[in-house]
C-alpha cells in the first residue's frame, strides 16, 4: 500500500469539497465495516479542538473556550466518530465559538443514513 504522513494528510483535508468528503468517508465506512465484519453495533464521537498560532479569524476559525487552555487562540472543532477500535466512520468541522454540547444532534443529523444503513 500507500505511506502517506500524517502531515500530508492533514494538509489535504482543507482542500475536501464536499463531493471529495462524502467520498472520503464512503471509503472510510467501508473499510470500517470490512474490518468489523460487517457489524458497527457500536459508535463513539469525540470531539477535539485544533487551535491556529495565527490571531485572524475566519468563518470557521473563531476563539471561544479551549479544552487545551489557548483561549485567545482561534479555532475550530474537529467532530469524529469512530466504531470499536477508533475505525473512522465520519467527521464534521465545527466553527470555534460553537458549545461542544450543541454539536451532537447536528452532526447525527448529517450521518444518520450512513449510520442506519
Amino acid at each position: 500500500g500507500i505511506h502517506l504522513s500524517i502531515d500530508k494528510v492533514y494538509r489535504f483535508l482543507d482542500k475536501l469539497n464536499n463531493k471529495l468528503k462524502d467520498k472520503v468517508e464512503q471509503i472510510a465506512f467501508a473499510h470500517t465495516l470490512r474490518v468489523l465484519g460487517g457489524n458497527i453495533s457500536v459508535v463513539f464521537y469525540d470531539m477535539t479542538t485544533l487551535y491556529f498560532e495565527a490571531s485572524d479569524e475566519d468563518d470557521l476559525r473563531k476563539t471561544g473556550f479551549s479544552k487545551d487552555g489557548k483561549h485567545q487562540k482561534p479555532q475550530i472543532f474537529l467532530g469524529l466518530l469512530v466504531g470499536i477500535g477508533g475505525y473512522a466512520i465520519g467527521y464534521e468541522i465545527f466553527e470555534g465559538n460553537t458549545y461542544e454540547g450543541h454539536t451532537l444532534i447536528p452532526f447525527f443529523l448529517v450521518h444518520d443514513k450512513t449510520i442506519n444503513n
